[in-house]
């Protein structure tokens, strides 16, 4: 029994320890984003990425003009869209700004 228990504390530390070393940084999130499309913005219009770092993971949102685009969780590498975008930031975010 107590094999299986240190086993289990084993696997999640090796889990955790992955999350922490292939959470993506911002300039990953440019990348899988197309950073060249935001180039083309008129002149004046500035865009910003806003990212919230949980260690594990990282959730990214652009920010142009004051409004909030589509937000993307990082998480071992790899980006999820969470939310549909202008106006959709997601309320639990707004916690740790």
């Amino acid at each position: 029994m107590r094999v299986k228990k240190y086993s289990l504390l084993f696997l999640l530390f090796i889990l955790l320890l992955v999350a922490v070393l292939t959470n993506p940084s911002e300039k990953e999130y440019l990348e899988m984003t197309g950073e060249p499309s935001y180039e083309k913005l008129p002149d004046g219009m500035e865009m910003k990425v806003e990212r919230v770092n949980f260690f594990l993971f990282s959730a990214y949102t652009p920010v142009v003009a004051g409004e909030h685009g589509i937000t993307h969780l990082g998480v071992y590498g790899r980006f999820f869209q969470i939310s549909q975008g202008q106006f959709d930031y997601p309320a639990w975010l707004e916690i740790f700004k």
